[in-house]
């Protein structure tokens, strides 16, 4: 069984709690102690930085040393992410909003759609208005790649449902994400049902159902 991505975390005491609680019900990461290390010592996979603590010499340092952690701030206000931060959240936001900005850096396509920092974007760029579950499901599909991902997983990773747990949750929202997705939502084209689970279709190359 591989590691779990290592994760920091350095925030003001209260923010950095209430993250802390997430991710570990998320249960995904190994919290450390330290977002960042002493030189010369191993930086966490990813880390979230609250820009008022942000040690930016520590991050330019840490580059300059050609350290590969994925770096997300969270600041007051949407901006560019600064030198050396790979990606920018502006409060407020949600949970699985951040939870995308670290585990899928790169915009995933949803057919004519993009899916990227939480958000779902049609080609003219216009935003379709998501739930927080419907988003974190289409984050986790995304991160599957084309695979599929059965239906255990996605009550597991989205909900923190144990193995055989019997709701109808999941199949409600697959649903509602199909009404926003799909021109024909009894025929789905770019979200598929897949054995006992669902994928995301590649492209147009896809075969439809």
């Amino acid at each position: 069984m591989s590691l779990p991505r290592t994760l920091g975390i350095a925030a003001e005491p209260q923010l950095r709690a209430i993250l802390v609680e997430q991710f570990t019900a998320l249960g995904r990461y190994a919290l450390r102690e330290d977002a960042f290390a002493a030189r010369g010592e191993d930086w966490p996979d990813a880390a979230v930085l609250d820009e008022s603590p942000c040690g930016r010499e520590a991050l330019a340092d840490a580059r300059r040393q050609g350290r590969k952690t994925r770096i997300v701030l969270i600041a007051d206000a949407p901006k560019t992410p600064p030198p050396c931060v790979d990606a920018v959240i502006a409060r407020p936001f949600r949970f699985a909003e951040l939870v995308d900005l670290i585990d899928s850096p790169q915009p995933s396509a949803v057919g004519p759609y993009r899916f990227a920092a939480g958000e779902l974007r049609t080609p003219s760029g216009a935003r379709l208005k998501l739930t927080e579950k419907e988003t974190a499901i289409l984050a986790r599909l995304a991160r599957a790649q084309g695979a599929p991902v059965s239906r255990e997983a996605l009550l597991r990773d989205v909900w923190g449902y144990g193995p055989n747990m019997s709701t109808r949750t999941l199949e409600t929202h697959i649903h509602r994400l199909r009404k926003k997705l799909e021109p024909s939502p009894a025929r789905p084209r770019w979200l598929k049902t897949e054995g006992d689970g669902y994928r995301l279709a590649n492209g147009e190359g896809d075969p439809a159902p």
